[in-house]
């Protein structure tokens, strides 16, 4: 049995909850043994239920196939460098609810693993669900996830210089758990929010302590061939601007993350101060002359960006989030006016903000982790 035709029945059943077996096998085209042995599957494991509610033609009533309302249910979990966002989803990957914690810059990894357990039992006890129904549990990381999504295998902008295996958390926290970057699970939870097609081309890019990026192309997460693709804070925008941390000079990182950004206001101001994006925020709300010009700066930097990558893959939309989100609807005006001047008329889009903002990573994190673990159930 194709995983990936196990997921697909899940998904069609979903989408169109009291659906019959013959009609998926019509809109998946799939055989219908295969949709037989797809729902067998889903069936023994719970996550599908059978309901006599078809109209009959003469005989008993057709039986119908319909999500679990029971259950599955996966927590989704971001971890960040002062913070830890969770939350939990049932099968039609609405939030149940969500938990946000700040913990220490620099906690030791026994601590966090711990924060994490304790909110893994807290939303649990808050949406009153039985552990056994927790099928799966996804973690957004800052760095390059192994394409098994098993390994961090680099942390450039986190203070872990080694992360345990997915495993170890499993035998730790009691269910499966799978990682990924949290720019591929931001996007993953845009893709869902706005029920696009299944053809869609769905870029994100997420600005923060570090700039990376995350493709859906036709429902799935792109990944390259070894789970490092579009590491986009690395993209060369001003070849003689500023030392990156890479050793190269003028890359998105160097000139438009959140830290440069922040650093950029207070090189060039004589009394104020500022230590968060917020901050900035405010004084551009106050017509702060000088945040106006630093923030039209990041709208130049980021549409030049956007522009470079849009004219690359050609995406269906845009979606931005990240720390920066509170000042883009400051500029995101500037960005798609910028960014029209710099990109293809054959690759232009529109351009969004992340419509979850804190826990889109944590989001996509549930999702992803409980479509991996349906299709391991092949």
């Amino acid at each position: 049995m194709d995983p990936r035709n196990l997921l697909l029945v899940f998904k069609t059943v979903q989408k169109k909850n009291l659906i019959s077996r013959t009609d998926i096998s019509k809109i998946t085209h799939l055989s219908e043994s295969t949709v037989s042995r797809c729902v067998s599957r889903l069936l023994e494991k719970s996550i599908l239920v059978e309901k006599r509610v078809g109209k009959s033609s003469g005989g008993r009533p057709p039986i119908l196939l319909d999500v679990n309302n029971e259950g599955p249910f996966s927590v989704g979990v971001e971890v960040g460098e002062t913070h830890v966002d969770a939350v939990i989803i049932n099968a039609f990957y609405k939030i149940l609810r969500n938990e946000s914690r700040v913990i220490p810059k620099g906690i030791e990894m026994n601590s966090l693993i711990k924060e994490i357990h304790d909110m893994l039992t807290s939303l649990i006890s808050s949406a009153k669900i039985q552990k056994d129904r927790i099928t799966s549990l996804g973690l957004g990381l800052p760095g390059i996830v192994s394409k098994d999504q098993k390994h961090l295998l680099l942390t450039p902008n986190s203070h872990f210089e080694t992360f345990p295996s997915s495993d170890v958390l499993q035998r730790i926290l009691g269910i499966p758990v799978f990682y990924d970057n949290g720019a591929n699970l931001m996007v993953f939870s845009e893709y869902h929010l706005n029920k696009l097609s299944t053809d869609s081309i769905l870029l994100g890019v997420i600005v923060g302590t570090g700039i990376g990026a995350g493709l859906v192309v036709r429902e799935e997460i792109f990944r390259g061939s070894n789970g490092a693709s579009l590491e986009v804070g690395h993209t060369v925008i001003m070849p003689d601007g500023p030392e990156c941390r890479c050793g190269r000079h003028g890359c998105a990182e160097a000139l438009a993350s959140v830290p440069k950004l922040i650093e950029s206001y207070n090189a060039k101001s004589d009394d104020v101060k500022i230590t968060s994006i917020r901050e900035l925020h405010e004084l551009f709300s106050k017509g702060d002359t000088l945040a106006k010009e630093v923030l039209g700066q990041e709208a130049r930097y980021l549409a030049l960006l956007l522009a470079n990558l849009a004219n690359i893959v050609n995406p269906s939309r845009i979606f931005i989030g990240g720390e920066i989100t509170p000042v883009l609807p400051d500029i995101i005006e500037q960005i798609r006016k910028h960014f029209s001047t710099q990109v293809l008329p054959t690759n232009t889009c529109d351009i969004k903000i992340s419509k979850l903002d804190q826990v889109s990573i944590a989001h996509g994190a549930a999702i992803m982790a409980m479509e991996k673990e349906i299709e391991s159930y092949f």
